[in-house]
C-alpha cells in the first residue's frame, strides 16, 4: 500500500465521519425539540438550552448565559422571558450591579430538567444495548479524545458555523 493510497482511504474514512457527524447533528437537533417540548409544550430548543445552561452555571448573570451558549443577547433574553413566564427560572437584578440580571433556575425548573434528562439518559442506555462494556468505554475515550482536541478551524467567513453546515 502506498502513502498516496493510505492517504486516500483516510481522507475518505474522514468524509465518511463528517456524514457521520452530519446524522448524528439533524438527529440531537430532533432530540432537542423533543427534549423542549417534553419540559414544556411551546419551549423551543434555545429556551431548553437556556434552561440547562442556567442549571450548570448556578445562579450566574444572564450574560454568562449569552457567552456560554455563543448565543444572541437578545435570543437569549426573549428565552429568559419565556422561561420565566413558565415558572422554569427566576430573574432578580444582581445586587453588586444594578443593571445585571441573576438567573436561577426554579424547584420545578430543576425537576423538569432531572425528568428530561432521565429520558434522555434511558434513551442512550436502549441505543448501546448490545454493546459491550469495552465498547462503550472505547467510544466514551474516542469521543473525549476529540472532544478535548484544540483544533481552531479554519479562517473563512465569519469563523461561525452555519445552521446544517458541517458539524466536524
Amino acid at each position: 500500500m502506498t502513502d498516496a493510497t493510505t492517504a486516500a482511504e483516510r481522507a475518505e474514512a474522514v468524509e465518511d465521519i463528517e456524514v457521520q457527524f452530519t446524522r448524528m447533528a439533524a438527529a440531537s437537533r430532533r432530540r432537542m425539540r423533543d427534549h423542549a417540548d417534553s419540559v414544556h409544550p411551546g419551549l423551543n430548543p434555545l429556551g431548553f438550552a437556556v434552561l440547562t445552561a442556567s442549571r450548570r452555571l448556578g445562579r450566574s448573570p444572564q450574560s454568562a448565559l449569552v457567552h456560554a451558549l455563543h448565543a444572541d443577547k437578545g435570543a437569549v433574553s426573549r428565552a429568559v422571558t419565556q422561561l420565566e413566564q413558565l415558572g422554569l427560572v427566576r430573574r432578580e437584578c444582581d445586587p453588586g450591579d444594578r443593571r445585571s440580571q441573576l438567573l436561577e433556575v426554579t424547584e420545578s425548573g430543576a425537576a423538569a430538567l432531572e425528568a428530561s434528562d432521565a429520558r434522555a439518559r434511558e434513551l442512550l442506555h436502549g441505543r448501546l444495548d448490545g454493546w459491550t462494556l469495552g465498547e462503550v468505554q472505547r467510544l466514551r475515550e474516542l469521543l473525549t479524545r476529540l472532544n478535548d482536541a484544540d483544533i481552531t478551524p479554519p479562517a473563512t467567513g465569519s469563523g461561525h458555523a452555519e445552521p446544517g453546515g458541517s458539524v466536524a
